[in-house]
């Protein structure tokens, strides 16, 4: 009888959880939500973007990141602007920081420990 119980119960609780991990939100989800944000704070609109190809997202957010931005003019390929952008475990955008054009590559500020 037990057993039995403890059976249902687990399937009980693993089905109430399917929604939180459904949900969970991903660097992907973080990586959006930063681009939408600094496009609209570079013109005061929205603007087209993409990611570039050699991007490499993935896993879950686990609390707070940041997400390294350039943006290129698409005809010449030339940085335009350049910011890092802070979000939190739900993909929220905190803070968007707004850097100087001589500042290091997306790529390369990645790499560097703040």
């Amino acid at each position: 009888m037990k057993t039995k119980h403890m059976i249902k119960l687990g399937s009980v609780l693993a089905l109430s959880m399917a929604p939180f991990t459904a949900s969970a939100y991903t660097a992907e989800t973080a990586m959006n939500a930063c681009a939408e944000a600094f496009t609209a704070e570079i013109t005061g609109e929205e603007l087209a973007w993409r990611l570039d190809e050699e991007t490499k997202v993935a896993g879950r957010l686990n609390g707070f990141e940041v997400v390294h931005l350039d943006a290129r003019d698409p005809k010449t390929n030339e940085v335009i602007a350049r910011a890092d952008c802070v979000v939190d475990s739900r993909a929220r955008v905190k803070r968007v920081i707004t850097l100087p054009i001589d500042a290091e590559d997306a790529s390369e500020r990645a790499l560097t420990a703040y």
